[in-house]
């Protein structure tokens, strides 16, 4: 995937690095890890592992082995992000398919594709909320950007949870982690490769899902929308009951949502989606382009809206069939 990550490796100690951190969350308690992490000029990974020894625990690599185990936790929600969606599933890791380099989990409400080409290092986290304390297993790329998140929804999986982490805690619980340089500069190559892939991965979802086999790299036809578009299409989708094929990703991971969507909220700047199983965070103000495409998929044709950033990154993708949702984007075109 495309990425404008501005975080880079810290030269400061863990321990001025945690006292900042420290500092941080006592000013701007609502500030998210990834945020902070932004503000202190250091990647999320690093952030985290200041917390080795006490609420972090470092875990071993083997993540195929791992996330086989990820199936007696019970119901969890998986979270995979970029810098402007957020979407969140729960539901049960089942039919687990994977190699060394990735592959697919499709189980009751979660549908993942991921490349552990990009998967480096791995936390389990216990943070403080006001609901009380929440578990996770956390996921990074070799620049410490988050891939993906696993958090537990019941506490009587608690004890599975404790025991897969002792199985795979790390020898190495220092404080600081090494993180590569992150991607810097945006070119058209890296844009033209991120597209690609998160292209290739929806094409994969469609040989999954039964559809016979795709035909065409090139859309049929297509069409640029002004961003304002993309709003009104949720709430035409959420109001009718279509289903929807929503598609948020990032270099080591892809998740999927099949359905409807219900429950829409404005917060700020951000588009939720905020159903039972499943919540989709978007920032409407990255919203740069959307594109309309009809795709070839067999003697079939799906309709895709793309969302992409002002960098030319995807940002999103979202399948539809249902010809009204297409009409109603395009009425300003």
């Amino acid at each position: 995937m495309c990425q404008a990550n501005d975080s880079r490796t810290s030269s400061v100690s863990p321990e001025a690095l945690k006292r900042r951190w420290d500092e941080l969350r006592e000013n701007r308690p609502q500030l998210r890890i990834r945020e902070a992490a932004s503000v202190l000029e250091v990647s999320e990974a690093e952030l985290l592992a200041t917390g080795c020894g006490e609420n972090v625990t470092r875990l071993e690599a083997g993540w195929p082995v791992l996330l086989d185990e990820v199936d007696s936790l019970g119901p969890v929600m998986a979270l995979t992000r970029n810098d402007n969606a957020v979407h969140e599933k729960t539901g049960f890791y089942l039919n687990i398919r994977l190699t060394d380099t990735g592959g697919r989990i499709q189980g009751e409400n979660i549908d993942l594709f991921l490349d552990f080409r990009h998967w480096h290092s791995a936390f389990a986290v216990t943070e403080q909320t006001r609901q009380g304390a929440r578990d996770s297993l956390q996921f990074f790329d070799r620049d410490g950007t988050a891939v993906h998140k696993i958090y537990m929804t019941e506490n009587r999986c608690i004890p599975a949870y404790r025991t897969l982490i002792e199985r795979y805690r790390s020898e190495d619980q220092s404080q600081r982690q090494h993180v590569e340089p992150p991607l810097r500069n945006i070119d058209s190559v890296a844009v033209v490769d991120g597209n690609e892939r998160l292209g290739q991965a929806w094409h994969e979802h469609l040989i999954a899902c039964g559809a016979v086999p795709y035909q065409s790299t090139e859309p049929l036809q297509t069409g640029r929308l002004q961003p304002s578009s993309f709003r009104r299409f949720m709430e035409k989708a959420s109001e009718s009951g279509a289903g929807l094929t929503v598609l948020v990703g990032n270099d080591g991971a892809l998740q999927v949502h099949t359905g409807p969507i219900e429950k829409l909220m404005i917060t700020g700047t951000w588009f939720n989606v905020l159903d039972d199983g499943f919540n989709l965070h978007l920032k409407e103000d990255a919203l740069a382009e959307l594109r309309l495409a009809e795709r070839r998929a067999g003697n079939t044709s799906v309709n895709t809206l793309e969302l992409y950033d002002a960098a030319g990154c995807h940002i999103a993708m979202i399948l539809f069939e249902h010809a009204d949702l297409g009409e109603c984007l395009t009425m300003d075109v």
